[in-house]
């Protein structure tokens, strides 16, 4: 068809190169919105950086740029779709139909309800127990 228009090679390059300016200067702008770090303790350490990556998430989102990585980063963070969802301003469907195509499973799932058969609806009624009852422990 032709020559390209540019060499791929370099093309690959300046992107790596833009992408560690632009990851470097959303850095100084999360500095800026919410303040440098200054965790002491783990706990500390592990709410600051929930905050820093959720305000990535927003600035990132409201900027129009993907904040896909940040969003893979958050979720193997232990953050939900909730929190995620909540720091682009969009619900926490919104956000995992938007983002989690292509991503590994949920890590923290909503489990569905397993449907009870009618006929085991009407054998446990309140108040009955069960033979194996007396074999569990009580949570309280």
């Amino acid at each position: 068809m032709g020559e390209p228009w540019a060499d791929h090679e370099r093309l690959v390059d300046a992107a790596d190169l833009f992408a560690e300016k632009v990851d470097v200067l959303l850095d100084r702008v999360v500095d800026s919105t919410i303040g440098p770090s200054t965790a002491h303790s783990p706990e500390q350490l592990r709410d600051d950086s929930a905050a820093r990556l959720l305000t990535r998430i927003a600035i990132e989102h409201r900027a129009g740029v993907d904040p896909a990585l940040d969003v893979q980063r958050a979720l193997r963070a232990g953050m939900t779709w909730d929190q995620i969802g909540g720091a682009a301003g969009i619900g926490a469907d919104a956000a995992r139909a938007r983002w989690s195509a292509g991503q590994p499973a949920d890590p923290h799932p909503t489990p569905e309800p397993v449907p009870v058969p009618p006929e085991q609806a009407r054998r446990r009624r309140p108040g009955r127990r069960r033979a194996g009852d007396d074999q569990q422990m009580s949570m309280f």
